[in-house]
């Protein structure tokens, strides 16, 4: 573990001894420095090009690592050239350009003594005074020289305007020498360009070199923000009004002085402007890739809707399979479920949406059965791994996530099956429609080659996706495509008190939740408690203490909760649980960012798409492994173990505790899930319902009935932004007229 022993910044200078270990993609590197009060220490941080003889002044904190001891963590460092001919010598002559070595430095400073720097900096034609040094060879050093001090004058400009190593570094990897030029024309190019920068950082930065308030490109900059802010909150697009109001309100100024540069925007296609599609005929915004999407989108599912198979089996014919079925032991179907099997298998788009214990999954299993006795090639897939996972187990099919199923291909900066190169499948079959997003599938439509079927399965009452677009919510509220709902719940089911509560939850009902005191085993229970402090260790007790002893292991437990913040939100949730479940033991190796600690063991959260490495938003894994002399660290998927940078942990969280979004699409034997008034304004009723349907054997709701009552009763879920429905309705009846 790092642990540090002084919250008060401190500066050390010295010189660069030796470059332990260094990697240039995230400049992390480990240096021995030699410092006048504390002798040789060991500095770690970020650092591009480091080289032996320089002179270094570092500011960070000193912290003890339990294997390397004291080292000085440095978050800024400043680079002091060397004044003395025997320290320019080994300055040169540590590899710090490319084409000077030891011998060639000792020449150098033979030839010129203490003003060697000074001759490659402004002198260079002079190099050829040095025996063995010709025009090329000069030319070379001379320019190698150059991009040394274009490095580190780049750093020191970043550095003046308060701005990290880390984004640094970023910015200097992105732009190189010409990163001073492009931040003193445009600094806002920064929040579109760089992962880690938002309008913030890059509006710091432009009134840092004077950029003025009312600059075109500030106004601009921020419109874009504001719709880029949009996208991130689910929308497709803005209207017009709306997003001149908070643009105006980000830079604090009258709106009209916004309405030029949206002008601009527009002239110069940054932006689209369009009449609204709907009812509200408002101007709408849209940034160009949403609205290209969005378009595509609806073009390919009306493509796919007129798609008909010939090889439609009869109605008859259905019937009398599904009962040659139940002979071999098979359970009987609904009358809607058996409607909802045929009418996926002649249509070219069908829509199967319900509730928990409906039968979605059993319509699944039997609709890829018919397809292959049909001759079809058929794929399932799920937007998670884990819901791919479930999917697979309770089909007894191989299935896989979409991301998966498309395959990404690093040589070509996308997926291997589009517009190109086809899936080989006649029927495709996803499950938890719910929680993809439009571009999404965006990029699945594109793989579906012509003829090719899509059945889309998913519960329409749960929370959204997490990105833009409200897909199964607008395909299921249209009446120009196939939509089979299905209501009625199996009798396996039906003794079920999470599966009837979830029902009564939909239907705006109070459910039936039992207290510890009147528990006679059901699998919901409710743990009242009205102070925040005092429920958020009845999580702890319930996941680690109640639920092992029913004869469930850690694995198989899942908090959840709707807030990242606050006594009961997901970062003081998972420090107690990871304290109790995973705490420090010798020979446990650990990790720290910010002030979180990942350990050995710990369950961690995978939080962007990562496709380099085939891990995607949502996976979760186990921190297997922590190499500190290479500086990685693996991660055990089921897929899977990945390797990862240090510099990458910002990519993972703890998951002990999950929000309730990101638990979508996933189901676990018992969860422990929070609703509690202190989380007034997230409590809406498709959150709760959504968190109850994540449990498989056993929910404990821990919270209070003003909270449960306040979701209940919040049915009006907040508008997206999204123009998906309009676009296909319109496509849809082109089609039939």
């Amino acid at each position: 573990m790092f642990t540090d022993n002084s919250s008060e910044q401190e500066t050390i200078q010295g010189s660069l001894e030796r470059v332990t270990f260094h990697r240039p993609e995230t400049g992390w590197a480990v240096l021995r420095v030699a410092t006048e009060e504390s002798g040789v220490i060991t500095a770690v941080g970020i650092m591009l090009e480091p080289a032996a003889g320089e002179t270094l002044r570092l500011t960070g904190n000193w912290e003890e690592h339990p294997r390397y001891g004291r080292q000085f963590n440095f978050r800024e460092y400043q680079l002091i050239r060397p004044t003395t001919t025997e320290g320019i010598q080994r300055y040169l002559g540590s590899d710090l350009v490319n084409g000077i070595g030891p011998k060639l430095a000792a020449a150098l400073v033979a030839q010129f003594g203490d003003e060697t720097l000074q001759i490659l900096d402004d002198e260079p034609q002079r190099l050829r005074e040095v025996a063995g040094i010709g025009p090329k060879r000069a030319a070379a050093l001379t320019e190698a020289w150059q991009r040394h001090q274009d490095v580190h004058r780049v750093m020191m400009f970043l550095h003046q305007h308060g701005l990290g190593t880390a984004l640094a570094t970023r910015i200097y990897t992105r732009y190189g020498p010409q990163a001073i030029e492009v931040l003193e024309a445009n600094p806002y190019r920064l929040a579109h360009e760089i992962t880690g920068i938002g309008f913030a950082t890059a509006d710091k930065i432009g009134r840092s070199v004077g950029v003025p308030a009312d600059a075109p490109q500030r106004l601009q900059a921020a419109l874009l923000h504001t719709l880029d802010q949009a996208t991130e909150a689910g929308h497709f697009y803005l209207p017009q009004d709306e997003l001149l109001a908070g643009a105006a309100s980000l830079l604090r100024m009258p709106v009209e002085q916004l309405e030029v540069a949206l002008a601009a925007l527009a002239e110069n296609e940054q932006v689209v402007l369009e009449r609204g599609l709907g009812p509200d005929e408002r101007a709408t915004v849209y940034l160009p890739a949403m609205i290209a999407a969005e378009r595509e989108v609806a073009q390919r599912l009306a493509a796919i809707a007129q798609v008909k198979d010939e090889e439609v089996p009869t109605s008859e014919q259905l019937h009398e399979w599904l009962q040659r079925r139940e002979a071999f032991g098979e359970l009987p179907l609904t009358a809607e479920q058996e409607s909802a099997v045929a009418t996926a298998l002649s249509s070219g788009l069908c829509v199967i949406t319900g509730g928990p214990g409906t039968g979605k999954t059993t319509i699944i299993r039997l609709l890829a059965d018919a397809c292959e006795a049909l001759g079809r090639r058929v794929a399932l897939a799920a937007p998670t791994g884990r819901a791919a996972k479930r999917l697979e187990q309770l089909t007894g099919r191989p299935a896989s996530t979409i991301h998966r199923l498309l395959v990404y291909d690093p040589r070509r900066g996308g997926f291997r099956y589009g517009e190109a190169e086809p899936l080989p499948v006649d029927t495709l079959i996803i499950d938890e429609v719910s929680m993809v997003d439009v571009l999404l599938a965006h990029d699945m439509l594109r793989a579906l080659g012509e003829g090719a079927q899509l059945v889309l399965v998913g519960d329409a009452d749960q929370l959204p996706s997490v990105g833009p677009g409200n897909m199964l919510r607008d395909l299921v509220d249209l009446e120009v495509l196939p939509i089979c709902r299905l209501t009625t719940i199996h009798r396996q089911r039906q003794g079920s008190l999470l599966v009837r509560n979830a029902h009564r939850i939909n239907k705006g009902e109070s459910p039936y939740l039992p207290s510890p005191e009147s528990w006679q085993q059901e699998d919901c229970v409710l743990l009242e408690e009205d102070d925040p402090e005092v429920a958020a260790e009845k999580v702890i007790r319930t996941a680690t203490v109640s639920l092992p002893k029913l004869g469930f292991s850690p694995a198989q437990i899942q908090v959840i909760t709707p807030l990242h913040r606050g006594p009961l939100g997901v970062q003081v949730l998972n420090v107690a649980l990871q304290q109790r479940l995973n705490p420090p033991a010798p020979g446990k190796a650990e990790l720290q960012r910010g002030e979180t600690i990942f350990r050995q063991g710990d369950r961690v959260l995978q939080t962007v798409n990562n496709y380099d490495k085939s891990v995607y938003n949502g996976d979760i894994g186990e921190l297997a492994s922590v190499d500190a002399e290479r500086h990685v660290f693996t991660v055990g998927y089921d897929q899977a173990e990945v390797s990862y940078d240090f510099g990458e942990l910002d990519q993972l969280e703890l998951a002990y505790a999950l929000t309730i979004h990101k638990s979508q699409g996933s189901e676990y034997p018992a969860v422990v899930i929070v609703i509690h008034s202190s989380h007034y304004v997230m409590l809406q009723r498709n959150l709760l319902y959504t968190a109850l349907t994540r449990a498989e054997k056993m929910a404990c709701i821990v919270g209070n009935r003003r909270g449960l009552g306040k979701a209940i009763k919040t049915a009006r879920e907040r508008q997206r932004h999204t123009q998906l429905a309009q676009r296909l309705r319109a496509q849809l009846l082109d089609e039939k007229t």
